[in-house]
């Protein structure tokens, strides 16, 4: 390893990164470059940053110079310290103590230590910094233009860019920090600075455009939607021999399913338990065809686009009037919803409730019949937005711990999960170098436990996971949390249902 920190983990000295049979694949890719050449894609498509509202946002053109970029870089950046007192704290109480270093899913993977928790805010505290000792002097209007351009030339908007999107926001630092301070929170503050620049990844602006087209992240519309859905019914009759009902855009029902679009391509099986708990519990529930998504990335970008997508949440419960939503497998979805969305419609006096708290529920009641325990041993990764912003620990436990035979305890698991590596809108292939390494630790966590299975209520999981086992050759399968619930209910072989 050279230089590089060894991490072991507490097994007989052996770094993680080595306890992987593509270790020399890591050390090709990383070892010499670090992470820095895992840069992100732009949007540079005029029509697409029209369509989400990036250009309305801007408060410096694109053709700016480099200059005038980096001067308003700087500019916001002494806002918010202004502003935020949160961020202010952020950006003031950092004593250097490397605490937060290697708890960061990009460090694990990378040994980058710019790309880390401490070095990812320094590239920003630097800026900070120099205004604040300069009580913002080199801004105002009696600024001194060769200090100025000195200044600003020590400004790496491209660096401060690709490093800013390795962050997942998963906030295991704050988790460490003595001092409070959340890199998450930082990321987010610094790329809402970057849309108003009007800078936004490719892959998350696109994903965004699908909401504001279709009110889904795949782009798919009502006619799809229910193509597929009616295959799912099909096929759950024919695995069960029963017949299930799902309505798509009922004028009136009691309960509205809020499911990841990807589970009508990728995760039928989660697809399938949602399903299976809501017609097991006899309730009159629908989809709306404008709310197949219960993924939010405007967490990873913006505070507009995050209401944007939460109200749409909400203009379908009252389209539909209902009293109750259940929210589907999703993780950083859910924090969005439970914090933003959740308290709005309770006001309104419609109830909302995650698809694991509303199955640990009726299990814990005996309103839901489990037909079979699954005869599988399974371990759980908290997902980081469930554990540390959502308030979901135990009642995923409860549920597996109902439905299967063995449920295995991870190392670092519930507030100080291990992160995927893909979340914060990282979920993309110019980013698959890092992915597969930022996502490692978790798998080996896993592995550990000695589980046949690895499980997880999470969409982003569910798409970066299996990539990562597949990578590494690990003998470990994936599943999420309502697909065993369905195998359970009607004694199903897991493996079988998807």
């Amino acid at each position: 390893m050279g230089s590089v920190r060894k991490i072991t983990y507490g097994r007989g000295g052996r770094d993680i990164l080595e306890e992987s049979p593509m270790y020399g694949e890591w050390r090709r890719e990383f070892e010499e470059r670090g992470s820095v050449h895992v840069r992100i894609k732009e949007e540079t498509d005029e029509e697409t940053l029209k369509a989400i509202g990036v250009t309305g946002m801007q408060r410096i053109g694109r053709g700016a110079s480099p200059a005038e970029k980096k001067r308003f870089f700087a500019s916001r950046v002494a806002e918010m310290a202004r502003e935020n007192r949160a961020f202010r704290h952020h950006m003031d109480a950092c004593v250097h103590c490397g605490l937060c270093i290697d708890k960061c899913p990009e460090y694990l993977g990378t040994r980058d230590p710019t790309n880390s928790p401490v070095g990812r805010a320094d590239l920003v505290r630097r800026i900070y910094r120099r205004l604040n000792k300069a009580s913002d002097g080199l801004l105002g209007r009696d600024a001194d233009d060769k200090d100025l351009a000195r200044f600003l030339e020590e400004v790496d908007l491209d660096k401060i860019w690709t490093y800013y999107y390795q962050c997942t926001e998963c906030r295991r630092c704050s988790v460490y920090c003595p001092m409070g301070i959340d890199q998450g929170e930082i990321t987010r503050a610094v790329r809402q600075i970057f849309v108003e620049m009007g800078m936004i990844p490719e892959f998350n602006a696109r994903t965004i455009r699908g909401v504001y087209e279709t009110g889904n992240n795949m782009y798919i519309k009502k006619e799809a939607a229910q193509n597929v859905l009616d295959f799912v019914l099909d096929d759950m009759r024919q695995e069960t021999g029963r017949d299930f009902r799902a309505a798509v855009d009922a004028e009136k029902a009691d309960a509205l399913l809020l499911p990841s679009s990807t589970d009508f391509f990728s995760n039928i099986g989660t697809l399938k338990g949602e399903i299976a708990v809501m017609d097991g519990l006899g309730l009159d529930w629908t989809l709306d065809s404008r709310a197949l998504e219960v993924a939010n990335f405007g967490l990873f970008e913006d505070e507009a686009h995050l209401r944007y997508i939460g109200d749409n949440y909400v203009n379908a419960a009252l389209r539909r009037r209902v009293k109750m939503v259940v929210f589907g497998e999703c993780g950083h979805g859910w924090r969005a919803f439970k914090n933003y969305v959740a308290p709005r419609l309770e006001a309104m006096g419609i109830q909302a409730i995650s698809i694991t708290q509303l199955t640990a529920w009726a299990l814990r009641k005996g309103r839901l019949r489990v037909d079979k325990k699954v005869d599988a041993v399974v371990t759980y990764h908290d997902p980081c937005n469930l554990a540390r912003a959502g308030d979901l620990i135990e009642e995923p436990r409860f549920v597996l711990r109902s439905v299967v035979k063995e449920l295995r305890e991870r190392v670092h698991n519930k507030e100080k999960t291990l992160c995927c590596g893909a979340g914060g809108g990282l979920l993309t292939d110019e980013l698959m170098p890092l992915r597969v390494w930022a996502g490692w630790p978790s798998v080996y966590d896993s592995l550990r436990t000695g589980a046949q299975y690895m499980v997880a209520p999470c969409s982003i999981d569910k798409a970066q996971f299996p990539v990562v086992i597949q990578y590494h050759r690990a003998p470990i399968k994936f599943k999420g949390v309502s697909d065993f619930v369905y195998a359970a209910m009607y004694g199903l072989d897991v493996d079988k249902i998807a």
